[in-house]
Formats: C-alpha cells, structure tokens, sequence
C-alpha cells in the first residue's frame, strides 16, 4: 500500500511536470486591430436646371353652361318634344344673316307646349278693347272740332249780344225801355255768357279727356305685349343648344310658373373649380394677370396620367374663410380633348407654375435635420445645409450642396462624417422626377424658359 501510494504521488508529478513543458511552449496568438464598418447607399448626382413647379389640386368638372329651364305661364303640357329624353341634344332659335342681307330665321327645336287657348284668348279680348279705345279717342278728336266750330260760333253771337245790350242801355237812359225791356237784356246776355263759359269749359276739358284716352290706350297696348309675350311663353324653346340632361316633365301633366321642366346642359366647355393653397395662389396670380393663362393636366387620379388639357383663365378675388384656400378656375374646350371630360368628373389637376432658374433641386430626404452628406472618394463628407423651399418631397438648395456633388441618400440616421461608404446605385433628377408618383416638378429648357417669358 505504501509503494501504491508513492508511485502515484511519482506519476501525478511528472504529468505536473510535462504539462507545464508544454505550457512553456505554446506562443501567444497575434492581436488584429478592429476593421471600421462599410456602409452601402445610394447617391444622387446634383445638377443644376431650370425647374418648373407644378400646383397640385383636386376638384368637380362642371359645365361651363347648364341651365334647368322652368315654365313661365301655368296650364297643361298638350306637346312635348318627341325624345324629350336625357342624352337628347336640341338647339334654340337662330336668326342668320347672309352675304347678300337676306335674314333667314330657324324656329329651333320646341320642347314643350303649355295649352295656349287661354292666352290667345286674352290677346283678343285687349285687341278689341284696344280698337274700342283708338275709337274713342277718334270721337273725341272729332268731338272737339265740332265744338271748337260751335265756340266760334256762340262767340259771334255773344259779341252781337254785347253790341244789342249796348243800344238798350243807351235806350234805357234815355228813357225809352223801360224797366223790364232793361232787365230783359240783361238776362239775354247773361245767358249768351253762360253759353260761351260753358263751351270754353268743356273745350278746356278735351286735353285732359284726350290725355285719358291716349293713357288708357298705352295701356292697352303693354297689356296686350304682355298677353302676347304670355302667349309665346306656351312654346318652350331651349335657349342655347345642349343636351337634357334632366327631364321632370311628360304630356298632359300640367305645370304653374317656375315649375322645372328640364334641365339643359352644354358641355361643350367644362370647367373646374380648385381649391389652393394661398402660397399656391400667388405663385400663379402674376401669370394670369399677364394673360399668359397656365397650361393644366388633368387626370382621374394622382397618380394617373394626364388624359385632358386645359389652362388657367382666372382666379377668385377671396379666400375661403374656413378652408384659407382660394379657388382657381381651370377651362377645357371638349372640342380639343380626344375623350370629352363630362361635368362631374373628379379631377386631379397638375397646374403649370414659375419656373426657377439654374436651382439646385434634390430629393428631400437627403437633409435630416439640417444636414446631408456627400459621397468623397468612398467616405461620407458632412455638410450643413439651408433649403430655401420645398416642392412637397423635393427640396431647393440654397447652400450646403454644389453641382456634381454625389450625395447620400440611405443610412443618413447611421453615418457620420468620414463614415466609408460604398455606393450602389446613382439617380439623377430627371429620374427623381420620372419615379414619383405625383408630379411636382418638370424640367424645361432654357427655350422654353425664354418662350414662357
């Protein structure tokens, strides 16, 4: 047992002892310093253009001329256009003048008639009336003459009167009538200037029965336009040529004054009311003061691509008080259009604005917080940056970025500056532009920029 135990403490020794041989002959392993991290991005090449901003705004097609045509006398409908049908077009009363001056007179189409029995009626009764009026005052001209002929004669006589009651006067003071002869002549000429006075009175009346008859004759006459004027009124007519687009009426229903019978639409010219942006609106006012009118895409959607052409022609005089956005007021001729834009349409309009000259314009998400970084022989360069605007997810550079700088687009929140980097793809702006999916901007030429002005 003793000799068991010493030859274990002998063996347990050299392996002790072998091991740390080995150990004395291991060599330490060599220290790498730590490689800094590489960032893959993407660059955009920065250029200088001139840029044309483009208005965004949504807005209802409406037609230029609609109007909902309503009766103006009451009574039944007795006809009514044969496709009084919506979708039907129908024309007004034209009047044409040819080269020689011969006037030549189209009636138009007639899309309802109001029973007019009842006012032709009433047009005879104040033309009969009208005559009896005109023979009245034919009578009373005659009238006058005659009695302008018996003045003249009842003067005669009341001036030998006069001369007859002079010599018995002169007799009386003489003592040769008497009394009662005296008084007698009196009564005699009393009466012959009753006469007179009473002929001069009732000629003295005659204007004023004359201006009576002549009043009550104009009268007779505005009554009888206006019964003529009712008359015409049981033929309804369209009162430009369009397309029903609404009818409330048929045969034999009858209607009062200001009762709707259709409504008449000409979409011939459509146009688009838009609510902007104040900014917006005094980005575009100079333009249609200076009546160069803005060009404007519309499509169905954001997105979409432009299916109609029209321009700017005017704009509102106030902002909207709750909204703050003035509206604009787009045109589209139909006749120009390859597919007719019809009224109520919803729109999304892409309005042409100011050009800026020779600008610095990138995608605004390569400034963050003021600052950007450019692409330097692989190593991210930090550069603070002054945007002067914004065109919605474009940004215009004032400082910070110059032509030909590659700057980043991606990792923004992980670089710094000297961070290496290694680009992957590189975009331009007329790429940017083509990419988004709302048009913001175009780039123009500098012949365009020059025919523009």
């Amino acid at each position: 047992m003793l000799i068991s135990i010493v030859l274990s403490v002998l063996v347990l020794s050299a392996g002790g002892v072998s091991s740390g041989y080995l150990a004395g002959l291991r060599q330490p392993p060599p220290v790498r310093e730590p490689e800094p991290r590489r960032y893959n991005v993407e660059v955009f090449t920065v250029e200088s253009a001139n840029v044309q901003e483009i208005v965004t705004a949504f807005g209802t097609a409406q037609a230029n001329r609609e109007v909902t045509v309503a009766a103006q006398v009451a009574g039944e409908l007795v006809e009514v256009h044969p496709e009084l049908k919506v979708g039907v077009q129908v024309h007004p009363p034209t009047v044409t003048t040819s080269g020689t001056g011969e006037i030549t007179q189209a009636p138009g189409d007639e899309l309802a008639k109001i029973d007019p029995r009842t006012y032709a009626e009433r047009v005879t009764q104040i033309q009969n009336r009208l005559v009896e009026a005109r023979t009245e005052l034919e009578r009373l001209t005659q009238e006058e003459k005659n009695l302008d002929r018996l003045l003249e004669r009842w003067t005669a006589d009341y001036q030998d009167q006069l001369q007859e009651f002079a010599k018995a006067e002169e007799l009386y003071k003489q003592k040769i009538y008497t009394d009662s002869d005296f008084r007698r002549a009196q009564l005699e000429l009393r009466q012959y200037e009753k006469n007179l006075l009473q002929n001069r009175n009732e000629k003295d009346l005659f204007p004023v029965r004359r201006r009576q008859a002549e009043q009550q004759i104009d009268t007779l006459q505005n009554d009888l336009k206006l019964a003529e004027l009712d008359e015409q009124r049981t033929v309804v007519r369209p009162p430009f040529t369009g397309r029903l687009s609404r009818v409330f009426v048929e045969r034999g229903q009858y209607v009062k004054p200001g009762d709707a019978l259709v409504t008449l639409t000409d979409a011939s010219v459509v146009e688009v009311p838009l609510p902007v942006t104040q900014e917006d609106y005094a980005k575009l006012l100079p333009a249609v003061r200076a009546r160069r009118f803005p060009m404007v895409e519309l499509a169905e959607n954001e997105t979409a691509p432009g299916r109609w052409q029209g321009r700017l022609v005017r704009v509102s005089p106030k902002a909207d008080e709750q909204s703050r956005t003035v509206t604009v007021y787009v045109q589209v001729e139909n006749a120009l259009q390859s597919t007719p834009l019809l009224p109520g349409t919803f729109v999304h309009a892409r309005i042409d604005g100011p050009v800026l000259h020779e600008v610095l314009v990138i995608p605004r998400e390569a400034v963050l917080n003021s600052r950007g970084f450019v692409c330097r022989d692989n190593h991210a360069q930090l550069r603070e940056v002054v945007v002067s605007q914004t065109l919605q997810t474009l940004a215009v550079i004032r400082e910070g970025f110059a032509a030909g700088d590659q700057i980043i687009l991606t990792n923004l929140d992980v670089l710094y500056d000297g961070a290496p980097v290694t680009p992957q793809a590189t975009r331009t702006l007329a790429e940017e532009l083509q990419q988004r999916a709302t048009r913001v901007a175009r780039l123009v030429t500098a012949a365009a920029v020059d025919g523009a002005n």
